[in-house]
């Protein structure tokens, strides 16, 4: 069972393993706002080229390296991907690689435009 912790910034879910966070649309915009976040999309770079979130960089699935993968001090880590499944599965593999508070978008760039929020093209 998943275990729902809410901050004043934010509402994320913990799964019951490690330090692997969700993080809705709608908080992923305020933590942008505040620049807060080290924006990761996981996606194909031809999706990334399509449409991406402002602010994103790539680090696409198919060419990861725990080894070269960034960390950020005093930053939180949201990895994206269309619907979800693919920053979750990577970032379940940070965490096995040692990552700590890792976050995905619940519902990937799908939830971010059903919430209204822009993409550069």
């Amino acid at each position: 069972m998943d275990a729902t912790l809410s901050t004043p910034e934010a509402p994320v879910t913990r799964p019951r393993h490690g330090d692997l966070y969700t993080v809705d649309a709608a908080s992923l915009q305020a933590w942008l706002d505040d620049d807060a976040v080290l924006l990761v999309d996981v996606r194909e770079p031809y999706e990334f080229e399509r449409e991406r979130i402002a602010g994103a960089f790539l680090v696409s699935m198919s060419r990861f390296d725990p080894a070269t993968f960034p960390k950020v001090k005093g930053l939180k880590t949201v990895l994206v991907s269309e619907q979800g499944p693919r920053s979750s599965a990577l970032a379940e593999r940070l965490t096995e690689y040692g990552f700590a508070e890792i976050y995905y978008l619940d519902g990937g760039l799908a939830s971010w435009r059903a919430a209204g929020f822009d993409l550069d093209e």
